[in-house]
């Protein structure tokens, strides 16, 4: 008997102890993986269950917050006449829920779960813009995306089958001249001139830029963003 007790607690621990492992495992940082670059230090990683982080969203605003583990954007305002009122202007009036995610490194591999609630494309909307005004990433009518080169040619990816209103894991590995995109396990890769996320104009990037158009949120779920080295 004493030695079956002994077993017992013996195996009881061994278990516990493999729990344990498997826990502190899980709560690790991701493991970095990569078609384009050999090794990457995690610089930002967020599952939005905490507060915003201000460094990389901007402070948080009655349009931008974190509710049930996920960042939600929405429009400032519901009208073109509220917004007028409040911002005394006519232009720029918070009609659409923009967000924008800062400190882009020159050399990176992100990975994105977001969606875009709403119920039909507008010209342009919504879009993600990899570099403020830079390489644009679309929907295409009839489902997959397209990816529009600064000054350069764009592609129709079909193939993807990115769908308004689905979640979209995201994936971008990026250096001058070279992007790699992966929408929900379809990846392709662009080697162009026009390939960059540098835009002169821009003092705040280089960054991305999220924009819904009219009756749209915007709902983050995870990032993870890796500064790569050759």
């Amino acid at each position: 008997m004493k030695y079956m007790a002994n077993t017992c607690a013996a195996m009881l621990c061994s278990a516990l102890l493999c729990l344990f492992t498997f826990e502190v495992s899980a709560a690790g940082p991701p493991a970095f993986k990569s078609e384009s670059f050999k090794t990457g230090t995690l610089i930002y990683s967020d599952e939005f269950d905490g507060e915003i982080d201000r460094g990389r969203w901007g402070v948080p605003t009655k349009d931008k917050q974190i509710a049930d583990g996920k960042l939600i954007v929405s429009a400032k305002f519901k009208s073109k006449e509220e917004a007028m009122r409040v911002l005394k202007r006519d232009h720029h009036l918070g009609l659409e829920p923009i967000v924008h995610l800062n400190g882009i490194p020159e050399r990176f591999v992100c990975h994105l779960r977001y969606k875009f609630v709403t119920d039909k494309l507008t010209s342009g909307r919504p879009s993600v813009q990899i570099g403020h005004h830079m390489i644009g990433l679309g929907y295409l009518e009839g489902g997959g995306h397209r990816v529009k080169l600064p000054d350069g040619p764009s592609f129709g990816e079909p193939e993807s089958g990115m769908q308004l209103g689905e979640w979209i894991d995201l994936t971008i590995e990026y250096r001058k001249g070279e992007i790699t995109i992966g929408v929900n396990g379809y990846s392709k890769t662009y080697k162009h001139e026009a390939v960059t996320i540098i835009n002169e104009k821009d003092k705040l990037g280089p960054r991305f830029t999220f924009k819904g158009g009219p009756n749209c949120r915007i709902v983050f779920d995870s990032v993870r963003l890796w500064e790569c080295q050759e």
